[in-house]
């Protein structure tokens, strides 16, 4: 979990650099407000969002197996050859779904969140486990969650 998250933080930076000198970012409401609420606030959040992110590998995840199923049992791909196009049609999907968080920013949607998201279910191709792939997950959204708190959090000190 941990290696993958790193993994994904890193490649998540290098993306929205590049996104952002290219096209723009809109920001993430959420990452907005973090900081302001006290500490119950910010306990139910990151409460909420465990089982969020877990709900949004289960989004991922079932139709990477089904898209994957079709192309071996229906369209006679080997197993191997269906993995790609249904690791990249899932993560399409799971970009597709934060276009309204991005302010329908397609690039940053697209190629920053549908990028992290190739690692994260990378996570599951390689473990065939759910859990590494959310906690991956969580891992790397907590982190960033921390990290724009304790950023607005001191700018909220000023």
């Amino acid at each position: 979990m941990i290696g993958f998250a790193v993994l994904n933080i890193a490649a998540t930076f290098v993306l929205a650099l590049i996104v952002q000198s290219i096209f723009g970012t809109a920001a993430n409401d959420v990452l907005e407000g973090a900081g302001e609420a006290g500490g119950l606030g910010t306990l139910a959040f990151y409460v909420g969002t465990f089982f969020q992110l877990i709900g949004e590998d289960v989004f991922t995840i079932i139709p990477f197996l089904a898209v994957m199923y079709f192309l071996f049992a229906k369209a006679k791909f080997s197993r191997q050859n269906a993995i790609l196009p249904a690791w990249l049609i899932s993560s399409l999907w799971f970009a597709a779904a934060h276009l309204p968080t991005y302010d329908w920013n397609f690039a940053q949607a697209f190629v920053v969140i549908g990028g992290a998201r190739i690692i994260l279910t990378l996570a599951y191709i390689r473990t065939k486990n759910l859990w590494v792939s959310s906690g991956a997950h969580i891992i790397n959204d907590w982190t960033l969650f921390t990290v724009a708190r304790a950023g607005n959090a001191a700018f909220l000190a000023f």
